[in-house]
């Protein structure tokens, strides 16, 4: 889908659809038809990143909360939380009904695990380590957003109905340049004093700690940083003159509760071996005919300018400045209506390498999927195909597709069609020639072949099982292959990339008797043994050796040797954090400090959620021994007695597969 691009300051943001879906009675008002009795219509939102400048923005996430209902005093629910990456569409829901829409670019922290307004108000940002990141953090809100049937979409206060809304992302910070340019005299009313001041020296006052991701007061008992202190050298050639520009100074949103609290600049210098101090306010009120304000406020996403022009007498005040408040570059991302049949997806090429593991597409639609395959292609033998809906509306989720067990030739695009109802969208399916190895003349068993534990010998395992390539205790066959020359670390042709041959793959090859990777009966107790070009027949997997050649697939991705209870449940005693875990069922205990180490250190893959919000979570070692792991002490070894007679908060682990015997 050509999306039209909006140019920003070498930057490119290819919009936030918001496309409706059609069902019954949508296309009339919902002031008079469903959404009075709190119908669910849904809506669905695809933002497409493309990035002229990677400088600025390399990801977006979007979150959706919406009343779902036509009253607008209503709680907000979560309806979408994504991530969208540089250069892909991605695919969001949302309903009719009042819409909170917030963007994020560069998010500061992981906001994966928001599910409400008021977490996502809360979320903090360092002071420090938000004004030297190599990008900056970008957001903006869309509240209270109307939206009735197609074509009618109210923003907040509107009384007529718009076809297209706009967010105009803004920097959560802003940033300040000061220019001295002026004769060092001292002039009282503008008359020349003879006395000269030395300047040395500039700091900024009252700095915050941190800022908030949406706009906040600061609460002055946080306290402040340290002043910054910049020093000041003379660039001008010119006697009595002094020149010198700071560039730009970067600076936290800071919104003052009292003014007395204001940011200031505070200049030093020296006049006769007496200290000279100048002080300039900084903030919206410094010109507020710029900024319409007459508030103390230093404002996201404004430059604030201050052009230091004479030296009027000996007062704190006594400088002639210019300044000057104006806006920083925006970066505009338009909201669209489309008709009222659609059909989304958040890339049109699929690369589809495996046979074992499924590349998937995104999708929204109105209607359910249906997947149109090239009239020469047939499922198992040339690709496998699954579609997952995301929930029982079937109005989005993701098509996957992998590779057939008789792909063997050249490279291949096969051009599949998805439709839902009348719309249709086409997808190119890249799948690429086998790449087979003769491994050797080793004889080794099926499961050996496979990279399995034994017990693989006698069940049926499928094309891949993740358990019984968990529980092998060594790695044999294609599970430790990987080419002369490359390393085995290597992410696409290095240890684990490789996989077992199937029966095309090795006939391609006119391979001598060799194990495939296809099973032959529905027990699971034999496998296809292939022989030249096309021989073929079956062999016990348990009692019989043979050799075994190996193609490239995939690495199966790591998983942990547990999985990890799907929630924080918070403010837990030490008596009452082991019941949290019991009450969830048999194998369910508190983590050991080992496992959480490795969860602080892998959340978000391996299997592992990616929600953990909390400072401190109990943990109880096998010898009985209660733990708190926290980011500085993540495996709970340095804890303290005063840290277990605190409250924590609880999640709960349990093996990932029953011990054996």
């Amino acid at each position: 889908m050509k999306l039209k691009l909006v140019y920003i300051y070498s930057f490119v943001v290819t919009l936030l659809y918001l496309l409706t879906a059609c069902t019954d009675g949508i296309e009339a008002s919902s002031d008079s038809n469903g959404q009075g009795e709190g119908k669910e219509i849904p809506v669905s939102i695809m933002p497409k990143l493309v990035a002229g400048d990677e400088n600025e923005v390399s990801q977006l996430r979007v979150i959706i909360f919406s009343t779902r209902t036509s009253n607008p005093y209503g709680p907000k629910v979560l309806v979408s939380n994504q991530l969208i990456d540089v250069n892909e569409d991605y695919v969001a829901i949302t309903y009719i009904g009042y819409n909170d829409i917030y963007v994020i670019g560069n998010e500061p922290v992981d906001l994966s695990g928001i599910n409400s307004p008021e977490e996502l108000k809360n979320i903090q940002m360092n002071t420090e380590s938000s004004l030297s990141a190599s990008k900056f953090v970008f957001f903006r809100q869309l509240l209270n957003v109307n939206v009735r049937s197609k074509n009618e979409i109210y923003p907040e206060g509107a009384s007529a109905p718009v076809s297209k809304l706009e967010i105009k992302l803004q920097r959560v910070i802003a940033k300040l340049s000061v220019k001295f340019d002026l004769s060092t005299e001292i002039c009282e009313n503008g008359n020349p004093t003879g006395e000269f001041v030395n300047l040395e020296s500039m700091e900024l006052l009252r700095i915050p700690k941190y800022s908030y991701l949406a706009s906040c007061k600061y609460r002055i008992e946080e306290g402040f940083l340290d002043n910054r202190v910049f020093s000041l050298e003379n660039s001008s050639a010119e006697q009595n003159h002094f020149t010198w520009s700071s560039g730009d100074i970067y600076l936290p949103e800071y919104l003052p509760m009292d003014e007395i609290y204001r940011m200031v600049l505070r200049i030093k210098g020296t006049s006769r071996g007496i200290t000279r101090i100048y002080t300039l306010p900084i903030g919206d009120a410094m010109n507020s005919i710029d900024s319409h304000s007459t508030e103390w406020n230093i404002t996201r996403n404004r430059h604030y300018s201050l052009n230091i022009k004479a030296i009027t007498g000996y007062g704190e005040e006594s400088l002639e400045v210019k300044s000057n408040v104006s806006g920083w570059a925006e970066i505009n991302v338009p909201i669209e209506i489309t008709g009222a049949s659609f059909l989304a997806v958040n890339k049109k090429t699929v690369e589809v390498k495996s046979l074992r593991f499924y590349s998937y597409v995104r999708f929204a639609c109105n209607a359910p999927i249906e997947v149109k395959l090239p009239d020469e292609v047939t499922i198992g033998n040339q690709l496998q195909m699954t579609i997952e809906y995301d929930d029982v509306t079937k109005k989005s989720g993701r098509v996957g597709f992998r590779r057939g067990n008789w792909n063997t030739g050249n490279d291949i695009i096969y051009v599949t069609t998805l439709k839902s109802s009348t719309a249709s969208v086409e997808l190119n399916l890249q799948l690429y020639r086998s790449e087979t190895i003769f491994v050797g003349y080793n004889l080794v068993t099926w499961a050996e072949a496979m990279g399995y534990w034994e017990e693989a010998n006698r069940i049926r395992t499928g094309i891949y099982n993740d358990e019984f390539y968990k529980r092998a205790t060594r790695e044999t066959g294609c599970r430790a292959y990987y080419p002369e020359g490359v390393n085995e670390n290597d992410a696409t042709r290095g240890k684990g990339c490789w996989r077992l041959a199937t029966i095309r793959e090795n006939w391609a090859i006119n391979s001598a008797e060799a194990w495939c990777i296809e099973e032959y009966d529905t027990n699971g107790r034999k496998a296809y043994v292939s022989s030249g070009s096309g021989n073929l027949m079956d062999d016990y997997k348990e009692n019989k050796k043979y050799r075994y050649n190996c193609t490239l697939d995939v690495r199966p991705p790591e998983l942990s040797e547990f999985i990890v209870s799907s929630s924080d449940v918070t403010n837990v005693t030490k008596e009452n954090a082991s019941s949290i875990c019991a009450n969830l069922g048999s194998g369910w205990r508190l983590p050991t400090g080992k496992e959480m180490n490795y969860v602080f250190l892998n959340a978000g893959t391996n299997g592992l959620p990616n929600n953990f919000f909390s400072d401190s979570y109990w943990g109880k070692n096998e010898d009985g021994t209660f733990i708190v792991a926290t980011m500085s002490d993540p495996d709970g070894s340095a804890t303290t007695d005063e840290l277990r007679n605190g409250r924590h908060t609880v999640r709960c682990v349990k093996l990932r597969y029953p011990p054996v015997g």
